[in-house]
């Protein structure tokens, strides 16, 4: 190979593959590695252990991590104060070993209560979400305290994606309380526009009107734009992590669930109101396919409204960044 040909190879590795793009610590690195590893053999030895939370928030605390700007892959400051020990990895897997143990051992009494609203159901949630805790075994407490020092925000990151991504379940057990919250917000709204408008207090909230009655079933939850909503986000999430402020990325997060939420009641609103002023037949055969549309609509008009604020570029270039000063490099003499 040829100097040229190795210098241009050299330009392409730096530019595809800079220190902000896919570089992390190799001991944090590994510990994440070592806990999706160890969640995995946890719920095939133990199926009641089974969840998908706990695998997709360490995922993202580690991509979050790679992704992070300046760091390098062999610090010598980050290398001496914390590395992967003999003992810390076995007291990690020793750990794991006596969750499956317990799990397996119980299966019987936990196996009838798994995913129920009782007490015991919550204990078993709060065992799937146990297997995190084992890796907190991994580095000793001062280093743990460096790694929160410097990855606090990826950290926060990984949590939230933990108790929040992908919420099918508890929108599903919170359904009895919810439904009747969007079919009241529902009917208040489309009782403007379609006189004698009625309410049907059930499980499932029906809206009867003239010409169509709406029936809110779990599936109108708005479930499936909150998952849209927050696929796409965490795709510009791990895009632009490093140029993002993460105070606001985690408002904004919060924010667009909620425009996702209040699109879904303006969606629901929209078909009672077209269906009950001659477009019945129109809402029952597009109703499903368009809300697809609709909740991408949403999340555009929130990207458009949220995206610049989470850049920090709300503001206007009035000073230079660098030294503070006006920047007068556009201004024309007279």
């Amino acid at each position: 190979m040829s100097p040229n040909d190795r210098s241009d190879r050299n330009s392409f590795r730096s530019k595809f593959f800079s220190p902000g793009s896919l570089s992390a610590p190799r001991f944090l690195s590994l510990g994440l590695l070592l806990t999706l590893a160890a969640i995995l053999a946890d719920q095939f030895a133990a199926p009641i252990l089974y969840t998908t939370s706990p695998l997709w928030g360490t995922s993202a605390c580690l991509f979050l991590i790679w992704r992070r700007e300046g760091f390098s892959l062999s610090g010598d400051e980050v290398e001496s104060s914390i590395r992967l020990s003999i003992g810390g990895v076995a007291t990690f897997l020793a750990a794991h070993l006596t969750l499956v143990l317990t799990a397996r051992s119980l299966l019987l009494e936990l196996q009838p209560i798994a995913g129920t609203a009782t007490i015991g159901g919550t204990l078993i949630a709060a065992m799937k979400l146990s297997v995190l805790a084992p890796t907190l075994l991994l580095f000793p407490r001062a280093g743990w305290r460096q790694v929160l020092k410097v990855h606090s925000s990826e950290i926060t990151g990984g949590i939230v994606v933990l108790l929040t991504y992908f919420p099918r379940r508890a929108l599903a057990g919170l359904w009895p309380w919810y439904g009747q919250l969007l079919g009241r917000f529902v009917f208040l709204l489309s009782r403007l526009a379609v006189p004698g408008l009625g309410y049907v207090n059930a499980l499932t909230p029906t809206l009867t009107g003239r010409e169509l009655d709406v029936t809110l079933v779990p599936e109108c939850s708005g479930i499936n734009g909150i998952e849209l909503f927050q696929v796409l986000f965490g795709l510009l999430v791990f895009c632009d992590w490093n140029r993002l402020r993460k105070r606001r990325v985690l408002l904004g997060y919060f924010a667009g669930i909620s425009a996702m939420l209040l699109g879904n009641a303006l969606r629901i609103t929209s078909w009672v109101v077209l269906g009950n002023h001659g477009l019945s037949e129109l809402v029952s055969r597009f109703h499903i396919s368009a809300g697809w549309i609709f909740f991408s609509v949403v999340f555009l008009i929130f990207l458009l409204f949220a995206y610049r604020w989470m850049l920090g570029k709300n503001k206007t270039a009035a000073s230079s960044p660098s030294t503070g000063q006006l920047d007068l490099s556009s201004v024309k003499e007279n």
